[in-house]
């Protein structure tokens, strides 16, 4: 009987009546989409969708429809399929036929066949041309012609996906406003909360990682203090921004291995996990490729740097400036490395020549003032301090390393004044809040003539990497 029930009219009027069929309409105001023959007659139920009002038979037709409309969309997408499964096949078989001439020419070659190697010779001129002046290659040159077709069709392919990847993000987004607010209007609160967090996290994962994208953008244009505060403010969008990098970068190269900007991308977050070794890996297999890209070694020396193996890192910003004799964020990274093997002129040099790539770099002016103040240099020190304060006067880690700088100069109300500046601008800051208590503990001594005042010193100066 229950069943039976859905099956007549449920309107007081004319109840138990049987129901012809059902309203189609989206936006149909009525409560119950079913009707019976006198609701359809009432010219106020369904007044603006009447044409919408379809009976079991023209639902059966509809539901025929459909399955026609989806057996013709599965043909065409096979279709489809087969014309870009017999292209790729067609070109990975040219691949293999490459790959089996090479490993001929190899056994030539170990076994001195050189008769053989003669009549190979065009082949190994073709590659030789290919992979040392490819804007040189003409039709005459059948391997590099070939594998440039290649290339290019991959490259079409990637395009496309990503231009779909990218259409796709944005449509989903807006369907799930559009259910959020439809929600909103059927007052299924929680629902409608859950949805629009929903929005909201992926709206914040997409900002952060264009913020993250922007920063290393900002790196290899020698704005390097803007790229800080960038890679700053995308942490601050998305906590785990690089987790979810590496879940991206690994889709992405999945679709293609060789994309040369996610697998550093990638090497940000395996760094940011401690996995080094991973992310040097990752980077060789860039240099493999090019082995200028200068922010794949950054990102190695980054790595190497963290691994505290600091004459490799050294080797690797040495290199990256070979390249680019004004690339400032390896100056300023060889400096830090510098620092650590207590070479500290040597630091101070490579400071002042990141200065002057980038003179509104107020880490490098914060680091130049570590190094001086491992030096006693603590004057020297403290106008560093200022410089980068002066750069960037919310710049927490300036104040706390004048604070240290200040306490060697035995100015302790002054230090104290550099910890509170610290903690206003950072109210988490740790380190301030620590050092801060030493000295208040050291007045405290004094006060009681403790013989043990020399016995608490402040944290060590904070260095920033870039």
């Amino acid at each position: 009987m229950s069943k039976l029930k859905y099956f007549i009219c449920l309107d007081i009027a004319h109840e138990n009546n049987d129901i012809q069929g059902y309203c189609l309409n989206f936006e149909c105001k009525d409560q119950k989409s079913q009707f019976c023959f006198q609701c359809f007659a009432d010219p106020i139920k369904h007044a603006n969708c009447k044409k919408d009002l379809k009976g079991f038979h023209s639902i059966q037709n509809l539901i025929t429809k459909s399955k026609e409309y989806l057996n013709n969309l599965g043909d065409q997408l096979n279709k489809s399929f087969a014309l870009v499964k017999t292209k790729f096949e067609e070109q990975f078989k040219q691949i293999e036929k490459m790959n089996k001439q090479l490993i001929k020419i190899s056994e030539y070659l170990s076994l001195q066949e050189y008769q053989q190697m003669k009549e190979n010779l065009q082949s190994i001129k073709e590659w030789y041309q290919y992979l040392n002046y490819q804007d040189e290659i003409t039709q005459q040159n059948q391997i590099g012609t070939q594998l440039i077709n290649v290339k290019r069709i991959i490259n079409a392919f990637n395009q496309d996906q990503q231009q779909q990847q990218s259409q796709y993000l944005k449509q989903d987004y807006d369907i799930k406003i559009q259910q959020g607010i439809e929600l909103l209007n059927n007052e299924n609160w929680q629902q409608a909360q859950e949805h629009l967090s929903e929005s909201i996290k992926q709206l914040e994962k997409q900002q952060s990682f264009a913020t993250f994208f922007q920063c290393i953008s900002l790196f290899q244009m020698n704005q390097c203090y803007k790229a800080q505060i960038l890679r700053k403010q995308a942490k601050k969008i998305n906590n785990t921004i690089f987790l979810d990098l590496m879940v991206y970068s690994e889709l992405e190269l999945q679709k293609n291995p060789k994309n040369k900007f996610i697998q550093i991308a990638k090497s940000y977050a395996l760094n940011d996990q401690k996995q080094y070794q991973s992310a040097i890996q990752l980077c060789d297999e860039v240099l493999f490729e090019e082995p200028q890209n200068l922010h794949a070694l950054y990102r190695k020396a980054i790595s190497l740097y963290d691994l505290q193996k600091y004459d490799d890192a050294i080797n690797c910003f040495e290199n990256a400036i070979k390249i680019d004799s004004n690339y400032a964020i390896a100056y300023l990274n060889k400096g830090n490395s510098l620092n650590k093997l207590q070479k500290y002129d040597d630091a101070i040099n490579c400071y002042d020549k990141a200065i002057e790539i980038d003179p509104n770099n107020a880490t490098a002016y914060l680091n130049k003032g570590n190094s001086l103040n491992n030096q006693q240099k603590y004057d020297d020190a403290i106008i560093c301090y200022d410089k980068a304060i002066k750069i960037d006067p919310n710049y927490a880690a300036a104040y706390l390393n004048k604070g240290v700088s200040l306490n060697n100069q035995q100015k302790y109300n002054d230090e104290i004044i550099c910890y509170d500046k610290a903690i206003k601008i950072d109210p988490n800051y740790a380190t301030a809040y620590n050092n801060k208590g030493i000295q208040i503990i050291q007045f405290q001594q004094v006060l009681h003539q403790n013989a043990s005042i020399n016995m608490m010193k402040p944290q060590k100066l904070m260095t920033s990497l870039q």
